[in-house]
């Protein structure tokens, strides 16, 4: 690409942010856009892999000690609200007890992004569902069963 190209792409990226700035909240752009809980974690102590009806899929993995969430992290393959919900998410749980995490759930989800579209609130719903098979995941393998991200489901 050009740097006439360069710039042009620039701009019309502006003003598209812009826009979807006007139309969506804040925080739906920024989770959206630049997640901060994005990544995978080596081992993890709770794993989930959730495909929904859209076809996209949400990966979760969580570093849980002492009964908290010390790490949640996420990968996906959906849109600009499943990311943003799946960030959102991650960002909810960390830090929190187990329990509290059973807390976590579409509307909250929902409420923390502040003014998520309501045709999108299958993406916190999907988000939500795969914390909670992270979760089931650690439950299970805190009793000895083998992990799901152990037999080759992990991405690197």
């Amino acid at each position: 690409m050009d740097k006439h190209e360069e710039t042009i792409t620039r701009i019309m990226l502006g003003m598209l942010q812009q826009k979807a700035e006007e139309i969506y909240s804040e925080k739906i752009i920024r989770y959206g856009i630049h997640p901060k809980n994005y990544g995978t974690i080596s081992k993890p102590d709770g794993y989930a892999s959730e495909v929904n009806k859209c076809g996209e899929n949400i990966e979760m993995f969580l570093r849980i000690s002492n009964d908290r969430i010390e790490d949640a992290v996420f990968t996906t393959d959906g849109c600009l609200f499943t990311v943003a919900a799946a960030s959102a998410c991650a960002e909810m749980a960390k830090g929190k007890r187990i329990r509290e995490c059973l807390k976590i759930n579409q509307s909250s989800i929902m409420a923390f992004l502040e003014s998520m579209p309501e045709d999108h609130g299958h993406c916190a719903f999907h988000a939500a569902l795969t914390l909670h098979r992270a979760l089931r995941n650690y439950a299970i393998c805190s009793r000895g069963l083998p992990r799901k991200a152990e037999a080759g489901k992990m991405r690197k």
